[in-house]
């Protein structure tokens, strides 16, 4: 029974051992001279560097809106291309506003008469500007042009421009249009420890101000009544006077 025993457990360890390689049917050169299929042993659980490339995850690429997809009225009527004369666009200062820097920045040309406001300009370029109040006294629309900040909301392309002798041209205006671009931040996963945080946080934050505007609503309505008690004192002490003048005067 022992003897029974030992021989099924060594068959056990010999069958794991054998089945713990597999055989790896991929072409290499087993030699520098001649090209053959070597079959190597490959542990089991191992894979290829081929199987890894093939079950590496796709990278996800990044969320565009539709919109952005969308081809623009220029790009639909194939006149993107067209110069500023054969839009109609009349100017001899020619203007190129600049969103971004670096490879990302986007440029928009086009032309303007002197004394004409930027924000016309913009607008008939395409270009998009975020303005606030409209008055030029938040800033938010302040571009950059040629070293000079200004306000294109209230500004007008500059009248004191000196045209080259020699050609007639004036010089380009570049104007730096701050970005738009807004960060979008995750407030996590439903189920994780940023999530129970920001959970508990905004509990604490309603229970607070459900406690203080309670107090608030009793302190005011404890102030209230003591008035009320105050009119009706003095009503009641009102009819008690004049109930003693009535007295007197009958009698």
């Amino acid at each position: 029974m022992t003897l029974h025993r030992s021989a099924a457990v060594a068959g056990l360890f010999m069958a794991v051992g054998c089945s713990a390689f597999t055989l790896q049917s991929t072409p290499s050169y087993c030699n520098g001279a001649t090209q053959k299929f070597c079959f190597r042993p490959t542990p089991l659980g191992m894979s290829t560097t081929t199987e890894t490339e093939n079950n590496k995850p796709a990278k996800k690429e990044r969320y565009v809106p539709k919109w952005k997809k969308k081809a623009t009225l220029a790009e639909a009527t194939g006149t993107a291309d067209l110069s500023n004369q054969d839009k109609g666009l009349a100017g001899a200062v020619p203007i190129t506003f600049q969103q971004g820097k670096g490879e990302d920045a986007t440029l928009i040309e086009t032309s303007a008469m002197p004394g004409q406001p930027l924000k016309l300009v913009a607008s008939q370029a395409g270009q998009y500007i975020k303005y606030g109040c409209g008055k030029g006294e938040c800033g938010t629309c302040e571009s950059l042009c040629n070293g000079r900040y200004l306000r294109p909301c209230v500004d007008v392309v500059p009248t004191d421009l000196d045209p080259d002798p020699e050609t007639g041209e004036y010089a380009p205006l570049v104007i730096q249009v701050k970005g738009t671009k807004a960060k979008v931040v995750s407030s996590g996963k439903f189920f994780s420890a940023k999530s129970f945080v920001l959970g508990f946080w905004n509990n604490f934050l309603g229970m607070f101000g459900l406690v203080r505007d309670r107090r608030l609503a009793k302190k005011n309505w404890q102030e209230r009544m003591a008035k009320e008690d105050e009119i009706l004192r003095l009503a009641a002490e009102k009819k008690r006077r004049r109930a003693e003048e009535a007295a007197k005067g009958g009698a």
